[in-house]
């Protein structure tokens, strides 16, 4: 079952999550699996570690109208933000959006992406290279996300390499062309899939792209589609207003200030409010121009659209077609309050929304009318999906109202839908005629003064209080997180959560120094200390990396923000090396047990790997492109088929226990269950005379290190014992999968050895690894070949020599009272159940 909890973020924490937002959520993830969401925290900055997010204006640089109703654009815009009907994500087969404009997206969208994307990779597998699988959006201004897995190639491609690639890359664009019509969509926007960090090419990506687009049009039935080719990044923009000028010739129009119905124009933008998931813009413009997916227009109750400034202007815009349709609203009397939907015809939107409102001299309840109104608009576009909705100055003409009465009623108005809405993002539009300087600055002063009460003056009924101005700071009350920053955490267990939110709310809260203690400091690379350096200077803070008594780290000194900064951006950069490093031991494990033989290629360790992990989790297909050569594997009539043909594959456990051990519900090699009750009674007492009470026990499956385990036991001598390792909350999981390592769990002194350390009790553990800042107590018990074994000392790395045989090596060393034993080979221990534990006298609640 998820656990949730909400964070609220003061100023502080907010100037830190601006600088390194990516990077806080990497850390967060990596360490404890949780999912971090961070709402109502403006990208300002950039964190060095994720890509480069800021305030991007939208801006279009080429648009095309081409045969069969298609138009192409190209775009400098933030994806995240970038209205179309869908967007298009750069995935990976895993569907793990973890870094890049995945994360981004992800963010921007809510954790129900993520969640929705593990749904379907638990249903039917990895999604293989080139293909397409569409989710709901979120949170984001659109309907869909479209996850498309490109290929990705290595740092220094082979023309062959890059030729296969190149396949892939027009499936995937003929993909989301095809779900694009599928779905009806009339707009969708797509980056440049598989460059950057994927490492195509930019100026072949562009170039296929735009030719995909164009080849599928020359195929496809005629209706109204829009393709909006979408980077924030002035190279890849450039590459393809290129790739549309030599393949499609010259832009419609060159005066830069093109637009299409889905994105209002910002340049005439002003003041702006947040109100949870409703934001409100006051622009000058015309409002027959607008681009917004629903249009706002005043009429009369004869519904003559000839009548009135606004609704002339929109009926010579849209057409007499529109007149026409509102026409077949006139058998019966329209009342006030009415509003009528027709569509836009010539206008840029989907939807115009005709409001009959009351003349101010004439009805009592004139306000109130215009009021609902406003509401009832909103509502509309809400329940349609629609994501922006354009308004003029309701009632300011022919209804009598004075400018700032109006002016008023529609912002409190807004507010009040905002209230009720938890569902989409919705842009709100109040465009004023550009001559009208008098009628922006009452719709102007009156935002202002929303902004500094925090809700409408004493004179208008309702109270918006729990609404604020994007600088607001945090009010304690469930009505003040629409609009106020704080931190959405989702986890698998409570325990995760707490422990990520001690984390998080310690590591902003730091003062001038804070100290990271990780073994995989040792796994940085020249880049990696690199980017130290630069951290250094970005934060003007002082890193120092420390190795002593077998432990080592790094300590961060300066201003407690740079600080705090500073720290996230290395803890994601551990995190990094921790993954790596993992993937690095999982490999090499499967490698030692199981061997493919599908194509050339397939013996070597990672792609050994990445079969048998398939073959795991139940897929049907998986499709793999080794050196140059593409080779789809079907697990179920076991034929691998290639452009050579196809070819019976072979799967073969080199060890007889792996074959025969029985699968797992995880569909994977290892699995960690929770709720084991057995021996439950015998631990519990253990555990509480060492001052633990025990919060849960899970059992640990792992059929691969179990095989390696069992071979490890007939080389060495002797039973193996019960004991007990402590280790850290982000290690737990990584010894579940790859069993246990000597950087997991250093004790505070290596004093027997630089090696893995157990002991026999449960009270020895607690003392060899002293308390730290986390709230739970973890602790493994493993089973551990111990075999012959001599006293150790600090200067070993390996066990010391037999006095017997200079060539024949002791299996362990322990202490010298022979509670503590240290083995040098993780091969040597098998975790059997994870143990989280409180201490007794802890008064926090569970």
């Amino acid at each position: 079952m998820t656990a949730t909890e909400k964070i609220p973020l003061i100023q502080e924490w907010t100037e830190i999550l601006k600088e390194s937002r990516f990077a806080f959520c990497e850390a967060v993830k990596g360490k404890f699996g949780c999912t971090p969401w961070i709402h109502n925290v403006d990208m300002t900055a950039a964190s060095s570690f994720g890509s480069k997010i800021g305030t991007i204006t939208p801006e279009i640089k080429y648009k095309k109208q081409m045969p069969n109703q298609l138009t192409i654009s190209v775009w400098k815009d933030d994806l995240t933000t970038h209205k179309a009907d869908a967007v298009v994500n750069a995935a990976n087969e895993k569907l793990s959006h973890a870094g890049g404009l995945a994360l981004a997206l992800s963010m921007a969208g809510g954790p129900e992406i993520q969640k929705m994307s593990d749904q379907i990779i638990e249903a039917q597998g990895h999604v293989p290279t080139g293909e397409v699988v569409v989710t709901p959006a979120g949170k984001l201004p659109c309907n869909h996300i479209m996850h498309a897995v490109g290929p990705c190639l290595s740092q220094y491609p082979s023309q062959e390499d890059l030729k296969k690639a190149s396949y892939l890359l027009e499936d995937v664009i003929w993909n989301i062309l095809r779900l694009a019509e599928h779905y009806n969509l009339q707009s969708v926007a797509i980056p440049a899939i598989s460059s950057g960090i994927f490492n195509f090419p930019r100026n072949v990506c562009a170039n296929i792209i735009v030719n995909s687009v164009k080849s599928f049009n020359d195929k496809r039935t005629s209706r109204s589609l829009e393709i909006h080719l979408v980077n924030n990044d002035d190279p890849t923009v450039g590459e393809m207003l290129r790739a549309c000028v030599t393949f499609l010739g010259p832009s419609d129009s060159q005066s830069g200030a093109m637009q299409t119905w889905s994105t209002a124009s910002t340049k005439s933008v002003g003041s702006s409010l947040e109100l949870g998931n409703v934001t409100l813009y006051l622009k000058k413009g015309s409002i027959e121009q607008e681009t917004t997916h629903v249009i706002v227009n005043t009429i009369a109750h004869d519904l003559d659209l000839s009548k009135g400034y606004v609704s002339k202007a929109i009926l010579e815009k849209a057409g007499q077609k529109i007149q026409d349709e509102i026409k077949k609203f006139s058998y019966k009397p329209v009342s006030d309050g009415s509003v009528i939907e027709t569509k836009g015809y010539k206008l840029k939107c989907k939807a115009v929304y005709h409001t009959v409102c009351a003349i101010k001299s004439l009805s009592s309840s004139a306000s109130q009318i215009l009021h609902n109104v406003i509401i009832q608009c909103l509502e509309k576009a809400h329940s349609k999906s629609f994501t922006s909705i354009s308004f003029p100055a309701i009632g300011t003409g022919n209804l009598g109202f004075q400018k700032e009465e109006v002016s008023e009623i529609m912002i409190h108005a807004v507010a009040e839908f905002a209230k009720k809405n938890t569902g989409s993002n919705l842009d709100v539009f109040f465009v004023i005629f550009p001559k009208d300087t008098d009628k922006f600055q009452a719709f102007e002063k009156a935002m202002d003064s929303f902004k500094r009460t925090d809700g409408p003056s004493k004179s208008t009924k309702g109270s918006f209080n729990s609404f604020t101005s994007k600088s607001s700071t945090f009010y304690d009350s469930d009505k003040a997180f629409s609009t106020t920053p704080y931190i959405d955490l989702l986890a698998e267990s409570c325990e995760a959560l707490r422990e990520a939110k001690a984390w998080a709310l310690r590591i902003m809260s730091t003062t001038t120094q804070f100290t990271i203690n990780n073994q995989h400091v040792t796994q940085f690379g020249q880049e990696d200390h690199k980017k130290l350096m630069s951290l250094q200077t970005k934060f003007n803070v002082h890193i120092t990396e420390f190795f002593r008594d077998g432990k080592c780290g790094i300590t961060i000194i300066g201003d407690n923000i740079d600080v705090s900064c500073a720290a996230l951006e290395v803890e994601a950069m551990l995190c990094k090396a921790q993954e790596d490093f993992a993937q690095a031991q999982e490999i090499d494990l499967l490698h030692s047990v199981v061997s493919w033989q599908a194509f050339p290629g397939s013996e070597e360790p990672e792609i050994n790997a990445a079969l048998e992990k398939a073959y795991l989790e139940g897929v049907d297909t998986k499709y793999f492109t080794v050196h140059g050569n593409n080779y789809k594997v079907d697990f179920k009539s076991k034929i691998v088929t290639s452009e050579q043909g196809g070819a019976r594959f072979d799967r073969t456990s080199i060890f007889s226990l792996y074959s025969s051990l029985p699968s797992l519900e995880s569909r994977s090699y290892y699995a960690r269950t929770s709720n084991i009750t057995e021996s439950l009674r015998d631990r519990k007492k253990k555990f509480e005379k060492s001052g633990l009470k025990i919060m849960k026990v899970e059992k640990i499956e792992n059929n691969a290190l179990k095989q390696v385990f069992e071979l490890k036991k007939r080389l060495v001598p002797g039973q193996p014992q019960y004991m007990y390792q402590r280790v850290q909350a982000q290690f737990c999981e990584l010894i579940c999968r790859v069993g246990f390592q000597r950087d997991y769990a250093p004790p505070e002194e290596q004093k027997w050895g630089a090696g893995i350390y157990f002991t026999k009790e449960v009270d020895k553990a607690l003392k060899l690894w002293q308390d730290n800042e986390e709230e739970y107590v973890y602790i493994f018990e493993a089973e551990v070949i111990t075999g012959r074994d001599t006293t150790g000392s600090s200067k070993l790395i390996l066990p010391p020599t037999t006095k017997n045989d200079p060539l024949v090596h002791y299996d362990s060393v322990t202490s010298d009272r022979g509670d503590i034993s240290v083995i040098f080979n993780g091969q040597q221990a098998l975790p059997k159940f994870l143990v989280t534990c409180r201490k007794s006298n802890s008064s926090t609640p569970v």
